[in-house]
């Protein structure tokens, strides 16, 4: 039997493997249907109970068709960050000391289907847990629409002495601070909107991209209070700086680079759409093409020096990530790339109902 050639392919084929191979009490916690919006756009990147079936309920080969799936969705450079990030959930379990009953677990990462693969009618995936969160819609079983996309870290570096040994979202960091570092004077008074960075992302993990986002506390996170604190501590000149507007963006705009400069950027937007696998990256990139390259902000927050507290922000119509690394002594890295049109299969589940109806 020839394998499955394109990403919603295999994804499809992934995704009716992983259901067939769980029980029934398994099914009914990893099944969802599409329609259910509340669950469907609910996410988050902090540890939290997620509705799903969870790894630590799997067997082995269970736990293997859930990577199939994941893996399916992402590049391999992509699939390696997330699993490296998962593991890295025991490693901070170990740091923070807490034990056997220790939040982090690798073990608590949700597999969650929506719909039914397979049919004619859309259906999606997620897969989620701290500092993971996946989002995959198919329709017509060969179109897909991949975000939210968040990848995180904590610690975001593991050294030996003078050395780092993981660093699993190093490129996001390292291409961006390469840009900044090209800008002369000038151009830096326009792309750095503030001296203190945010302590965390912006827009967070509202379910869609508002018009305009201030940034605001986190929920209620029980044990990790202290980090709620930090946040209601933000100077409302911190807020007010890297308040995001979609119809505005903020910092500098690619038409203001030159050359080598854009080549830059466009090297820093290629680290988040070559997540994706070949043929939806392809499909990504030709969007932002579409609205053309000059129309993409660069903004920055925060210091310039590495393992001090840092923010960024790209922004286009179609095309928004954000970057942070605040906490933990600027060790503790988030990155999300979403499509403000886009999310969670929007602009697929219109096109289905336009011509379905």
């Amino acid at each position: 039997m020839p394998e499955p050639t394109t990403t919603a392919a295999r994804m499809t084929t992934a995704a009716t493997a992983l259901l067939a191979a769980l029980d029934d009490a398994q099914r009914a916690k990893a099944s969802f249907a599409l329609t259910d919006d509340d669950e469907r756009r609910s996410w988050a990147y902090f540890p939290k109970d997620v509705h799903g079936l969870p790894l630590r309920e799997m067997d082995g080969a269970q736990r293997k068709l859930t990577h199939a799936l994941v893996a399916n969705g992402l590049s391999i450079h992509a699939y390696a960050q997330t699993t490296t990030i998962i593991a890295l959930d025991d490693v901070l379990g170990e740091i923070e000391g807490h034990g056997i009953n220790a939040v982090r677990d690798s073990g608590r990462y949700f597999i969650s289907v929506f719909g039914t693969p397979g049919t004619a009618d859309p259906w999606g995936w997620r897969f989620e847990g701290h500092h993971v969160s996946l989002h995959f819609t198919v329709a017509n079983n060969e179109l897909v629409s991949p975000t939210p996309i968040f990848l995180g870290a904590n610690p975001a570096e593991v050294r030996h002495h003078d050395r780092a040994i993981i660093r699993p979202c190093g490129e996001e960091e390292d291409l961006a601070r390469d840009l900044l570092a090209s800008l002369d004077a000038d151009q830096k008074r326009i792309a750095i909107i503030g001296g203190e960075a945010p302590p965390d992302i912006v827009l967070m993990n509202l379910p869609e991209v508002p018009d305009v986002r201030e940034f605001a506390v986190v929920p209620d996170l029980g044990r990790f209070r202290p980090v709620r604190d930090a946040f209601e501590a933000t100077p409302q000149s911190v807020k007010v700086a890297v308040r995001f507007e979609r119809a505005t963006p903020r910092g500098i705009a690619a038409s203001m680079m030159h050359t080598q400069q854009r080549a830059m950027l466009a090297a820093l937007v290629a680290a988040y759409v070559e997540r994706l696998p070949d043929d939806l990256a392809k499909i990504e990139q030709a969007k932002l093409e579409r609205a053309g390259l000059g129309a993409m902000h660069f903004a920055w927050a925060g210091d310039e020096r590495p393992r001090h507290p840092h923010y960024y922000r790209l922004q286009a119509p179609t095309f928004i990530v954000e970057y942070d690394n605040t906490q933990d002594d600027a060790n503790h890295v988030h990155t999300v790339w979403r499509d403000p049109n886009a999310d969670f299969g929007a602009d697929l589940l219109r096109e289905h109902l336009r011509r379905e109806h």
